[in-house]
């Protein structure tokens, strides 16, 4: 099976780096461009679901991407956020000497920040995800649509690697990463962290590895 790991466009949170958690952010208007762009590339791939996580902007992403599709979304609470209950609402900048944020990004799996679960149960919670969404969608495709901390765990176990390096993998607002969890040596990353957007519109990713880019003179 062919997933198309999404993180959701971008919010004003993002854009000026506070943490938002679980809290009802919706996307900005760049960041609604940016997943029309991203549904344009991915446009020919006949994606029939979404799973999407359910807090806003998650679901307003998965909304766009299911319009330009005809595609039917299905909310998947294990690909929620997690809560991060004492940061919420903070810039990056407020916790620079925060001792337990300096772990959340050198040494996650350490790190207390959220109440309710760690860094090594948020990637047992999106693998079980993934693997209840290749049941349900194999040999087809399908999209989840998701948070950078969400997927980062899922890649860091297709690449075999330390889940304290997660914060090695770049996965941008309105990123697609391909996992195709059938490949030759067990399941593999095709690609990882496109952004469409940067390249201007009437990208159109045609058979998953190859695409054109084209970009306005």
């Amino acid at each position: 099976m062919l997933l198309y790991m999404i993180r959701h466009g971008r919010t004003d949170w993002n854009r000026d780096r506070m943490i938002m958690g679980r809290e009802p952010v919706p996307l900005n208007d760049d960041g609604r461009a940016m997943v029309r762009d991203l549904a344009g590339f991915l446009a020919g791939q006949k994606i029939g679901t979404i799973y999407s996580g359910t807090l806003v902007r998650t679901m307003e992403t998965s909304r766009i991407l299911a319009e330009a599709w005809g595609a039917a979304i299905v909310p998947e609470p294990l690909l929620d956020e997690s809560a991060y209950e004492k940061w919420v609402g903070m810039r990056y900048s407020d916790l620079a000497g925060d001792e337990d944020f300096r772990l959340y990004n050198t040494f996650p799996t350490r790190s207390r920040f959220s109440l309710g679960e760690g860094m090594k149960e948020i990637q047992e919670r999106a693998l079980e995800a993934a693997a209840r969404i290749e049941r349900r969608s194999a040999p087809g495709r399908a999209a989840m649509v998701s948070h950078s901390d969400v997927i980062k765990p899922v890649i860091a176990h297709v690449l075999g690697m330390d889940l304290d390096r997660m914060h090695s993998l770049g996965v941008a607002n309105a990123s697609v990463t391909l996992l195709d969890t059938n490949g030759p040596a067990g399941p593999r990353i095709r690609y990882m962290n496109l952004m469409p957007w940067k390249w201007g519109r009437g990208c159109v990713d045609t058979e998953g590895e190859r695409w054109e880019k084209f970009t306005s003179e």
